[in-house]
């Protein structure tokens, strides 16, 4: 398709170049040249050998203008006197001026000018030429000259000016898929983080009652009632998070979690049988909105990993504490660890845990602890928070 553009986009320029050349060698053929030469075929064949390479000066500029030249020293060899169709001479020069750049055009206008001074300087005082129309006849090779290179610079600016627009728009999309991208990500993690730890919940509630349904009904249905209020925190939360991410205008959803209800998230996972112990420092409280949610998703997700891979843990402990301008955030426990460490939905918590600490621009180290059990630690940077 953009082949056939560009043959389609050169008719236009080649019909014009055509004419161009058909009108000249016209003109020509009533017109004596000046000075005695051969007649005949001869006064036929130099006009035409003049016109017709001009027909290629789009394509081929350098060789239309070597052959237009070539013609015309054989103009001067013959002893044909000066044509109407030499002025293709500067049309070729132009064309070489307006396509190539000065490593090619100064020599071609120094070949014309050199032709001009052969071809006149000889026949001054003769058929009216005078010095003064020399000088003429270099000007207009001057003017050629300048007006080809004119025409290329500025076909060069505007071509630099395309290119830059294609690039500024290229790195404009580039930039609209990455924030894409990063926006798919965010919106991945917080679902992540949301309905595993709500789903791990409701499965252990789930378990218990199932497993005291027939021998003790009032557990039961503690759990299950239990479970109930789990479910509708949890679709309490995702119209939250969901209502958030999808304006940014203010909305009537509760405001995103942040370290205000760690406690009840520790409390959530005491009731699951979860023995945690929460530490947190004076300050910790008066933080960013977007590092207060960081930490919540954190502690959340390990939580749930405990909760999932070490349900033997006796003892977990959750500190936040503020030191100058860093948040430090650690949960540990004493149970045996994921027995699968490189699970795909153990991976996926691990790996939401450090693009979130990552986009917060801090530090995320997770892994056993030598005396046994699990350790999560994190420091997320707080910056201009009073």
């Amino acid at each position: 398709m953009t082949r056939t553009r560009d043959r389609t986009g050169r008719w236009p320029g080649m019909i014009t170049d055509g004419l161009v050349a058909s009108a000249v060698f016209a003109y020509n053929l009533p017109i004596q040249g000046f000075g005695a030469g051969p007649g005949g075929y001869a006064a036929l064949l130099i006009p035409l050998g003049l016109c017709l390479p001009y027909l290629w000066r789009r394509r081929r500029p350098v060789a239309a203008f070597a052959a237009i030249v070539a013609v015309a020293a054989l103009q001067l060899l013959a002893g044909v006197g000066l044509l109407a169709a030499d002025v293709m001479l500067l049309a070729g020069l132009y064309g070489v001026a307006r396509l190539r750049s000065w490593r090619w055009s100064v020599p071609a206008a120094a070949a014309v000018a050199g032709w001009v001074i052969a071809a006149v300087a000889p026949r001054l005082g003769e058929y009216f030429l005078g010095p003064r129309d020399l000088l003429s006849l270099l000007g207009l090779v001057l003017v050629a000259w300048f007006a080809g290179t004119l025409a290329r610079t500025h076909s060069d600016h505007l071509a630099s000016l395309r290119a830059r627009a294609e690039q500024a728009e290229q790195e404009r999309h580039a930039q609209v898929e990455a924030a894409a991208v990063a926006e798919r990500i965010r919106i991945a993690r917080e679902l992540h983080d949301v309905v595993s730890h709500n789903l791990s919940a409701v499965g252990l509630l789930a378990a218990g009652a199932a497993s005291c349904i027939d021998t003790d009904p009032r557990q039961a249905r503690s759990a299950l009632r239990s479970l109930e209020d789990s479910s509708r925190s949890a679709m309490q939360e995702l119209r939250s998070m969901l209502g958030v991410l999808r304006s940014a205008e203010p909305t009537g959803h509760a405001p995103l979690p942040g370290i205000g209800q760690l406690r009840g998230l520790v409390e959530q996972s005491v009731a699951l049988g979860v023995p945690v112990r929460m530490t947190l420092a004076a300050g910790s409280a008066e933080l960013p909105a977007g590092v207060q949610l960081g930490a919540y998703r954190i502690v959340q997700e390990a939580l749930t990993n405990v909760r999932t891979h070490a349900p033997t843990a006796r003892a977990v402990e959750v500190c936040l504490r503020r030191t100058g301008d860093e948040l430090s955030i650690m949960v540990r426990d004493d149970g045996t660890g994921p027995a699968e460490p490189d699970r795909e939905d153990a991976g996926h918590g691990l790996i939401g845990m450090r693009e979130r600490v990552g986009a917060l621009g801090g530090r995320l180290r997770a892994g056993p602890r030598a005396g046994g059990g699990f350790e999560v630690v994190a420091a997320l940077p707080v910056r201009g928070s009073g």
